[in-house]
């Protein structure tokens, strides 16, 4: 029956209450089918309502007697039957701003692009994993060869840079970075040909009944000429691109998509608001001014905080006090032994603000009073206002397994998606050297390619001399090495080294991560069991992807598909 009137909300709305879906007469039930997928089974699915509303719905669970289609029903209709986002946005609120639970936000999503950043700005990104899934797109299978319209290469011109009057340099270094990037893909595509000719590639088809290898000559339809075709092309373009974007700068344009939720998103605008990089700071803005047409008041508790410059800033100047006469060791995988808990985190939180190693760090932390280490623990808290004022990820240190890894950022790109464990890096910089990759020897560009090396490693310096230092990371190359760490348990690592040496990797972080594997099995022999299907095979091989082209190609043609636009 029902249970009376209720004034509710701002606008005076006169609501009626249902007690059950029994009372509920049939139009508005009716009404009710649109948005969820069933009205009377007790698992069911939510579709079609506004994302304010949605969230506001799904956050009444906690609070409300009934169950959600009833409270849909009593709370959220308008006088027409309607859904009304109005009320969804003022439960929201009350519960957020009222109650301060959180864990609200992460009840509704949002689905973004967010194009032409650099390639720096996307490990800003992808740096705040949780909530988030983004993809980017790829240096491995996308050519970044071609100008934009306006006859410029596809890179960052930051504003910083502009602003010291250093940007005539900065653009005569990167065009030139990218002319010889354009060239090294020509020439790496005709290598590869003949590294891995065509009439020695082969597909997998299906046969009396059995999926067998064939070469272009035992090819039975157009269909399996075509996948042929593809597979071939998309295994040489590979082995060229990765191998050709050695020299691509950090300052690369490229684009991000990605879904998260509204805490998600709430953290990453107040990170980007608050960064060092004019970039980052206009992206937050603009990715709030995306997100309010959508779940605006998801996002309302984002903040330009720069309390974190300030971090920064008095971090490096005590790293650069403790460490300034320490030459870095060049190590590429070092599995580190256990510490007393005090130095893991104080080493952890010193990490990104150096150039050396953990190790290293270690051993001068170790050595450090517990006033002094205290005193840098103090300085990395900065001043905290209230609660959410969280401190940075050097706290998560103290897992069993933690790696100081020297690579490629190129393939660092690749490890640090990884969310469930924890991992820093330091700043990208040409001071751990440059990975010449033998190919480009072979096709006649080593020369060029130490040009241009030296004219950025050279420009990189003109922008810390004029004081850019966060800036200065646009000035590298992707194969300049990169320190960073992860930390892990045996879980994650069971992911993480069974995943990453699988043959469709790219060989450079294979081979890290197969030696991660060894340097485990050395400290933890009874581990080895745990991560059985790690593969060790052929590390340096560049082509190993034409093996799961061969199978990928195989499988599209046996399903229908055509992956030429994939492929």
């Amino acid at each position: 029956m029902l249970i009376g009137f209720e004034n509710y909300g701002k606008r005076g709305i006169l609501m009626i209450k249902y007690k059950s879906l029994k009372e509920v007469p049939k139009h508005i039930l009716d009404e009710v089918s649109r948005y969820v997928s069933s009205l009377d089974a007790d698992v069911f699915v939510i579709r079609n309502l506004p994302m304010e509303a949605t969230g506001g719905l799904m956050a009444r669970y906690s609070r409300a007697p009934t169950g959600l289609r009833l409270t849909f029903i009593n709370e959220f209709l308008d006088e027409n039957g309607n859904p009304s986002e109005v009320k969804g946005t003022e439960i929201l609120e009350r519960v957020l701003v009222a109650f301060g639970d959180e864990s609200v936000g992460e009840l509704e999503g949002a689905k973004v692009g967010i194009e032409n950043v650099s390639q720096l700005l996307t490990k800003h990104i992808e740096d705040r994993r949780i909530g988030g899934s983004p993809i980017e797109q790829s240096t491995r299978y996308v050519r970044y060869d071609q100008k934009d319209d306006e006859g410029k290469w596809r890179y960052l011109r930051p504003k910083e840079v502009i602003e010291t009057g250093l940007i005539g340099k900065f653009e005569r270094v990167n065009d030139r970075a990218f002319e010889v990037y354009g060239e090294g893909v020509k020439r790496l595509i005709d290598y590869f040909k003949n590294e891995f000719p065509r009439d020695k590639f082969q597909i997998e088809v299906e046969r009396n009944g059995e999926r067998v290898k064939v070469g272009e000559d035992k090819l039975g339809s157009d269909e399996e000429r075509k996948a042929f075709d593809n597979g071939y092309g998309f295994t040489v373009r590979c082995a060229a691109l990765d191998v050709g974007r050695c020299v691509l700068p950090s300052s690369t344009l490229t684009h991000l998509g990605m879904h998260g939720n509204g805490r998600y998103f709430t953290n990453l605008i107040t990170h980007l608001k608050s960064a060092a990089l004019a970039e980052a700071n206009q992206k937050g803005f603009e990715l709030e001014d995306a997100l309010n047409t959508e779940i605006p008041t998801f996002i309302k508790r984002n903040k330009e905080d720069l309390r974190y410059q300030e971090i920064d800033k008095n971090m490096r100047k005590v790293a650069q006090g403790l460490f300034s006469d320490t030459i870095p060791e060049k190590n590429s995988v070092f599995l580190l032994p256990r510490e007393k808990y005090i130095d893991e985190i104080v080493a952890s939180c010193l990490f990104p603000y150096t150039k050396v190693s953990l190790p290293q760090i270690f051993d001068k932390v170790i050595g450090l009073s517990i006033d002094k280490k205290m005193e840098i623990l103090d300085l990395y808290k900065g001043i905290r206002k209230n609660r959410r004022d969280r401190t940075g990820r050097g706290l998560e240190a103290g897992y069993p397994l933690t790696f100081d890894l020297v690579g490629g950022f190129a393939e660092y790109r690749d490890l640090e998606r990884h969310r469930m464990l924890t991992q820093q890096r330091q700043m990208l910089s040409p001071e751990l050297g440059f990975i010449m990759p033998p190919e480009i020897g072979i096709v006649g560009l080593e020369k060029e390619v130490e040009e241009v090396e030296s004219m950025m490693s050279d420009l990189n310096s003109d922008l810390r001399h004029v004081g850019l230092m966060d800036s200065s990371q646009y000035a590298t190359l992707f194969n300049h090495r990169i320190r960073f760490m992860l930390g892990m348990n045996l879980r994650e690592f069971q992911h993480l080294s069974e995943l990453r040496t699988e043959t469709a990797g790219h060989f450079s972080y294979r081979a890290m991560v197969q030696e991660m594997t060894r340097q485990t099995k050395t400290m933890y022999p009874w581990s080895e069991n745990l991560y059985e299907f790690v593969d060790y095979s052929d590390p340096g091989n560049r082509i190993s992807r034409a093996k799961e082209q061969s199978r990928i190609a195989g499988k599209g043609v046996s399903k229908g598909l055509d992956m030429g636009l994939d492929l």
